[in-house]
């Protein structure tokens, strides 16, 4: 399928999904500086290395996603995954 077909879907699922992905990975980020640095007691610091931990791998999904897709409008004559 071209993505000719289709340009203003192609694009936002594109976008969304790279963005999604950064946003979920600079929140696990945010979440592990603030376990390192002591923010809160040491059950809140393992609840947020939880939560980091599970963002990192929704933002990997996202990701995911978004290569999944991006690769499944590549040309088939010209795609080196075969």
């Amino acid at each position: 399928m071209k993505s000719e077909q289709l340009p203003l879907t192609y694009w936002l699922v594109m976008v969304c999904s790279f963005v999604g992905a950064a946003a979920f990975a600079f929140l696990a980020l945010v979440l592990i500086l603030e376990a390192i640095n002591g923010h809160g007691g040491p059950a809140g610091n393992i609840l947020r290395l939880g939560l980091a931990v599970a963002s990192f791998f929704v933002g990997l999904f996202l990701m995911a996603v978004g290569t999944l897709y991006y690769i499944s409008f590549d040309d088939p004559h010209t795609s080196d995954l075969r």
